[in-house]
């Protein structure tokens, strides 16, 4: 008998994603181009996670941190600056997002190995590294994917 699961990722951050509207390849951007950060929704929460973390258990971190603490936490490791852009017309967005993921210690042995501040700093040096072609997309890639292993649960 086959048992089905559902399971979702919550807002993932890391290497490779140049969407526009999104906090992490348009703060990238704008660092790049020595430019201050726009910043929407500074006071919104996400539980943001690196993408190889939902590879490796397709679960998300349990910490929630703000885009504010994000943005904050992406400065310290690639120096610039960020201003606030909120604007009363654009469309809605939830303030809060949550995801839960209590099952997962006890039903699959699964726990993050990264906290919060790795998942920023790794996905701040895969873009900067790329961006200063101080490596390729995938020898970026494979350098988190090499760190990750070696990293302890938590």
């Amino acid at each position: 008998m086959c048992h089905q699961k559902s399971i979702g990722a919550g807002n993932v951050i890391g290497c490779g994603d140049w969407a526009a509207d999104r906090i992490v390849p348009d703060a990238m951007r704008a660092l790049g181009r020595g430019n201050p950060i726009g910043v929407r929704n500074p006071a919104a929460t996400r539980p943001w996670q690196h993408v190889l973390e939902p590879i490796s258990g397709y679960l998300c971190l349990a910490e929630r941190h703000s885009v504010r603490e994000l943005v904050e936490e992406e400065l310290r490791h690639w120096p610039g600056t960020w201003i606030d852009q909120i604007d009363a017309k654009a469309p809605h967005e939830a303030p809060l997002l949550n995801l839960l993921f209590d099952k997962a210690p006890h039903r699959l042995g699964w726990a993050p190995r990264w906290d919060f501040a790795t998942t920023v700093a790794c996905t701040v040096g895969w873009y900067r590294r790329v961006e200063e072609g101080q490596a390729s997309a995938l020898e970026s890639c494979l350098a988190d994917l090499l760190s990750l292993a070696a990293t302890p649960t938590r």
